[in-house]
């Protein structure tokens, strides 16, 4: 079974925060450091666009496998199945 890597996700947030320090959702734009301070630093949930069920052991996952949202993004793009792309759930964000 595919295992979820570690270092790959802590290098995914390494690189975000060298182009913006707080972090936001890759889909919504929330932070968490800009909504409750200090605890929310460098806080960011990490979703693998291709499902890790159906990776096999030879799969190499990259960076751009992997996205940074908040919890509520992926709680959403979890909530059915097939899962929702990510173009998806940017076209469900209600900008009013």
């Amino acid at each position: 079974s595919k295992e979820r890597n570690q270092k790959l996700v802590t290098l995914k947030k390494q690189k975000a925060l060298l182009r913006n320090q707080n972090l936001p959702c890759e889909i919504c734009n929330f932070s968490f450091k800009i909504q409750y301070g200090e605890i929310g630093d460098k806080f960011i949930e990490t979703h693998h666009i291709l499902p890790i069920s159906k990776l096999t052991e030879e799969t190499e996952t990259k960076l751009d496998d992997l996205i940074l949202v908040c919890s509520n993004c992926h709680k959403m793009i979890h909530r059915r199945r097939p899962w929702l792309t990510i173009d998806e759930m940017k076209k469900l964000l209600k900008n009013d």
